[in-house]
């Protein structure tokens, strides 16, 4: 072999192996922003903490890989404590590659166990993509200044020589616990009209709180005692209700509409790093009726709970209840009238119910005025004896009468119905019975009836 031919196969044998030497995958890892860590910065409820790192393989030995990430250990503060493992969620960016295929394209979080990013064609070239991390202040457990470590790695499929990159992950946890009750209208006070019983109109009480670090919250209402009038005198039980609205019915202990309660009651529960929730006080509408007209005081208080300790605010509730005294007389289509009556007619029917309600407790009378007497279209007159008329009054309900049988009309006015010495409201039956007779004409008949309410 000359000198030549051994110059010449050594200079084959180095372009072999330098070959081998730059055949290999390449892999670095920085952040969007241009630096070589992960730096959520200061995370705070409520602001957006997302940040993006791009991931970039230089392949030349046209084998298929694949790219891993994982957590290297727990994510610690200066003190050495350890944020929540669910804390930090990820994902790849759709579309950010250019060949091959994305996984871990729908949120999950970031583990100590290695995922899936990436696997590239057959061909293994070349290629990048992002990867997108975002931490959850609802599990953000304790603050300070937390460090991990994210561990890449490149892998041949089928074997052979992986590289892996770390990357350093710095957070700051540090959140201001903010908790207020305010009434919607006035600050520390809360009104009540009789005619709030649905809860767009009615005023109510915002509940807020911020920079929670994943702990529960809890919080109650508790009355110091139901409203009081100026005669000392507290509104009724199941009067005043409530119903509480917020951004996640899931944490709302209280279902539906309920009765204000003495005792402590818990409204909301939850970890939420921030949330609002809305009261609204309402009146029964079946309630109110029974109650003294008049301005009624009193103080309910709200309880804000964590594991740290606990804030009360109280707020003034006012309810005003204005006089009622008003009467509902339900007549027949045909008022009080009788048609085709003839001297053979037995004895016919017409009612009327008459609904009285007041709050102020007063006695009074509902009046009945026949204008004239009962005739029919050609006016001949009706026999008083022969039109009558009866009040019932229902089994268990207050007040009387003195025609509880039937008994003649009389023109004039007179009271049909007392109430009790409370003035309680009351419902009951007018009765008018018009019955043919002998020397009676043939006819319709009709009677012009008033009725009016008067307070003793």
């Amino acid at each position: 072999m000359t000198k030549f031919n051994k110059i010449l196969i050594i200079l084959v044998l180095l372009a072999f192996q330098a070959g081998s030497a730059f055949a290999a995958l390449n892999l670095s890892v920085v952040s969007v922003d241009g630096t070589n860590s992960l730096r959520l910065g200061r995370v705070q409820p409520g602001l957006d903490n997302k940040k993006e790192l791009r991931v970039r393989v230089t392949s030349t030995d046209g084998v298929q890989y694949q790219v891993f990430q994982r957590l290297v250990g727990p994510i610690v503060n200066e003190k050495g404590e350890s944020l929540d493992n669910q804390a930090i969620e990820t994902a790849t960016r759709a579309n950010s590659n250019s060949s091959g295929t994305l996984y871990l394209q729908n949120i999950d979080r970031l583990g100590f166990g290695e995922q899936l990013l990436y696997t590239s064609v057959q061909s293994g070239p070349s290629d990048q993509f992002e990867t997108a991390y975002a931490l959850r202040p609802d599990l953000l457990n304790t603050t300070g200044n937390f460090s991990g470590t994210i561990a890449f790695t490149v892998r041949p499929i089928g074997g052979g020589s992986q590289q892996q990159v770390l990357v350093n992950l710095f957070l700051e946890s540090s959140a201001d616990w903010k908790a207020s009750v305010e009434g919607s209208r006035i600050p520390g006070r809360v009104r009540i009209k009789d005619t709030d019983t649905a809860d767009k109109p009615s005023d109510f009480v915002k509940i807020s709180f911020s920079g929670n670090l994943g702990q529960e919250v809890r919080i109650y209402q508790e009355a110091d005692g139901l409203p009081q009038n100026e005669m000392a005198e507290e509104v009724g039980r199941d009067v005043i209700q409530y119903s509480v609205a917020g951004n996640s019915t899931a944490d709302i202990r209280v279902s539906d509409v309920a009765a204000l309660d003495r005792k402590r009651v818990l409204i909301y529960s939850g970890n939420k790093s921030q949330d609002e929730l809305l009261l609204y006080f309402l009146m029964a509408r079946d309630k109110v009726q029974d109650q003294n007209a008049g301005i009624y005081s009193g103080r309910i208080k709200y309880i804000i709970e964590t594991d740290k300790g606990q804030e009360t605010f109280p707020i003034d509730l006012e309810c005003q209840i204005q006089p009622v005294f008003t009467m509902d007389v339900d007549l027949p289509i045909e008022g009080v009238s009788f048609s085709n009556i003839l001297p053979t007619t037995p004895a016919v029917n017409k009612e009327i119910q008459v609904r009285v309600r007041s709050n102020l407790h007063k006695p009074y009378q509902v009046m009945q005025s026949l204008i004239s007497p009962m005739v029919n279209e050609k006016g001949n007159e009706v026999n008083k004896e022969y039109f009558t008329v009866q009040v019932v009054v229902p089994a268990g309900q207050k007040g009387n009468t003195r025609q509880a049988n039937f008994v003649s009309m009389e023109t004039g006015e007179y009271p049909i119905f007392y109430s009790d010495n409370e003035g309680s409201s009351a419902t009951f039956k007018v009765v008018y019975r018009l019955q043919g007779y002998s020397q009676m004409s043939a006819g319709n008949y009709a009677a012009p009836i008033r009725y009016s309410l008067n307070q003793n």
